[in-house]
């Protein structure tokens, strides 16, 4: 698994990480939770490794998606000893397994990927990314970064801006489809204070802000018209304001509201 030359094989756990915790280089908590994400794969052994996948992990609770219920039945009766390892692995990170039946998503065709040239901002990323793993893999975490880095391809996620070839990159998109992450969004455009954290969050925060927006933008037709409606549409602006500081409301909206203040 390790090497003890330069820019040899790095372990896969790396491999898989690090491009998980691009969004926001140097993030030691994020580089955490990809490698206790990733660590899965280790844990529970190649053959069901290939049928499952840990998706998420929240206030030390590990999500792993299993593709059949009975399957999942039976991962429960080893869940003790995969907390076991983990605890061994990552103290304190993970202290309980959910399994939750639903697709995979089918792994990528392999192919030869275009890499980026070396560039002095590249090996920075790269080195502030390392920065954040255990000092014993450092060396090995910036090799593998910087491999990473020069592969990565797509645009940023709109969500958690991550780089991705989907839009919303591919765990954005499991989270968006969570009835907790629902749930979230709800108590987000109600203007409650938040509950989930991580990608969870930001995926919430998505929802609740199209919730607001298209709330706005259907009353604000009615409001131009029946001044009984403007209480109604001050206090949705309110709270997408308070929820998006840096955004700015809807062109016609913001008129209106100058207009009967």
């Amino acid at each position: 698994m390790l090497d003890g030359g330069g820019g040899g094989a790095v372990p896969w756990r790396l491999k898989e990480a690090v491009p998980l915790a691009l969004g926001q280089a140097g993030s030691r908590a994020r580089l955490e939770r990809a490698l206790v994400l990733a660590y899965w794969k280790e844990a529970v052994g190649k053959e069901l490794a290939q049928l499952t996948e840990a998706v998420a992990l929240e206030d030390g609770v590990l999500t792993v998606l299993v593709g059949d219920a009975v399957l999942a039945h039976q991962l429960t009766y080893r869940r003790m000893d995969l907390l076991q390892r983990f605890s061994a692995r990552f103290p304190g990170k993970v202290r309980e397994i959910r399994f939750r039946v639903g697709p995979l998503e089918a792994p990528p065709p392999e192919e030869s990927p275009q890499e980026e040239p070396l560039t002095p901002a590249l090996l920075q990323k790269a080195q502030a990314l390392a920065e954040a793993a255990p000092p014993e893999l450092r060396e090995k975490a910036e090799r593998a970064a910087l491999a990473l880095l020069k592969r990565q391809r797509g645009n940023p996620c709109p969500i958690c801006q991550t780089p991705s070839e989907k839009s919303p990159c591919p765990t954005c998109r499991r989270h968006l489809q969570s009835p907790l992450v629902a749930k979230e969004a709800e108590r987000l455009a109600r203007g409650k204070p938040p509950r989930l954290s991580g990608e969870a969050l930001l995926a919430a925060r998505h929802l609740a802000r199209e919730k607001l927006l298209s709330e706005l933008q259907g009353l604000y037709p009615v409001a131009l018209k029946e001044p009984e409606f403007w209480p109604l549409l001050k206090d949705l602006a309110r709270r997408f304001q308070a929820l998006f500081p840096e955004e700015a409301l809807p062109d016609g909206v913001q008129s209106l509201l100058k207009r009967i203040e």
